[in-house]
């Protein structure tokens, strides 16, 4: 008897937990929930940290989350193996600083149920020396329209256009009270009207006539005797032939720092152009972009006016149909518009982040002289980080990055030249 009544509690207790273990299984078969993760620090975006902080972030899934799944990635870097992984927990400290600026961390996982996951956010280390403000430059007689949740307008107006004199005032006080700070700037047609100038920091409306005639070269000499002007290339078209196929001037290089890019043919898909653009980097001229259609961010100190000239002036600027995009981009940690000197080799930083995480960030192209492609990265992400080295280059070469998102987004930066003996 007693043997009997062994086998039968035996039974029971078999019965019992074979069922158990059946009901967690069908649980998880029918599990497609995947797990949470919470950034717990750095939080996403966070400024001016320590250059060793201490990542952590939580996970957790009902049915748990399979640790042999976690990857931790801290600027494409696989850092799993140095990271403590807990059931619900992992932290990560670097064993070397972080460099000065953007840091972009990855973390995915899956849980017992083969559901995944994954969290970028990023946060950045130590004090920026620029922060980027974004804003438009304003063609008062043609653009009605503009990105009001702006930095800083600069309100480009036309001194001959007496006709549209009543509405351009109007629209000029539109334009200041939209925004933190407006700065006027005053556009100049060139002889027979082909091409048109801007200048930012003068008052020259007495000497337009006299200038509006000269030859470019003439042009230029007269410019570079006059105040220490910021000026700008406006082609009116996208022909090559514009400022007489960007003969390289010294006089002229000295007081023009930017060209709008803004493409004139309406049936293109790009928003910019960039032949004109890409003939007067290779022809030595030494400008950045700016729009008079899309945005224009300006890499500057504070948001004042002589700290928006300077970043003109110094050629600090990129140009985008994103507002949401920030880009960031050094080498041998010189921003764009910096010129390095006798370097033995160049150190590229690059992080793209679509801050309103809307529009992936599929490609950055690295440009370099005579319109070549230099890298060619591919991202699908909306925070992007690359950097590296380059030991072999041209002794007077030129590097701008053109980023592309989905949806037809674009970012155009300025370049960062490099002249060596």
């Amino acid at each position: 008897m007693k043997f009997y009544r062994f086998i039968a509690i035996f039974f029971i207790l078999f019965v019992f937990f074979m069922s158990k273990d059946l009901i967690e299984l069908n649980s998880i078969s029918k599990d497609n929930i995947p797990p949470t993760i919470k950034v717990i620090t750095p939080t996403k975006s966070q400024d001016y940290i320590i250059s060793e902080p201490t990542i952590k972030a939580s996970f957790y899934d009902k049915n748990g989350v399979d640790l042999k799944s976690v990857k931790l990635y801290v600027n494409n870097k696989d850092v799993t193996a140095k990271a403590i992984i807990t059931n619900n927990n992992i932290e990560y400290t670097p064993d070397k600083k972080f460099k000065r600026g953007t840091q972009i961390v990855k973390l995915s996982l899956s849980d017992n149920a083969k559901n995944k996951t994954s969290l970028e956010w990023y946060f950045t280390v130590g004090t920026p020396i620029y922060k980027n403000f974004i804003g438009n430059f304003i063609d008062i007689d043609t653009n009605t329209e503009f990105y009001k949740q702006s930095d800083y307008n600069i309100i480009c107006s036309s001194i001959y256009n007496k006709k549209n004199s009543d509405n351009s005032t109007k629209n000029i006080e539109n334009y200041t009270k939209n925004t933190s700070l407006a700065i006027d700037a005053s556009k100049v047609p060139l002889y027979e009207n082909i091409n048109e100038i801007t200048v930012f920091n003068s008052n020259i409306k007495n000497k337009c006539e006299q200038i509006s005639k000269l030859t470019l070269e003439n042009l230029y000499k007269k410019l570079f005797y006059m105040d220490d002007l910021i000026c700008s290339f406006n082609p009116k078209s996208n022909n090559l032939e514009c400022f007489d196929y960007m003969k390289f001037s010294n006089y002229g290089d000295s007081i023009f720092t930017l060209m709008d890019i803004t493409n004139r043919d309406s049936n293109s898909k790009s928003p910019f152009y960039l032949n004109l653009y890409n003939e007067a980097l290779d022809n030595g001229w030494h400008i950045s972009p700016i729009s008079t259609k899309f945005i224009t961010k300006i890499l500057a100190t504070d948001l004042n006016k002589d700290s928006i000239l300077n970043g003109l002036k110094n050629k600090r600027t990129y140009v985008t149909n994103n507002a949401n995009l920030n880009l960031e981009f050094t080498i041998n940690n010189s921003h764009m518009g910096a010129i390095i000197q006798n370097p033995s080799k160049l150190n590229f930083n690059i992080s793209a982040i679509d801050s309103n995480y809307q529009n992936k960030i599929k490609k950055i192209y690295i440009i370099s002289n005579n319109n070549k492609v230099l890298k060619n990265i591919d991202c699908n992400s909306y925070l992007t980080k690359y950097e590296f080295t380059l030991k072999e280059f041209e002794k007077y070469s030129y590097y701008y990055l053109i980023v592309v998102q989905e949806n037809k987004k674009t970012t155009v930066s300025a370049p960062i030249w490099v002249e060596s003996k």
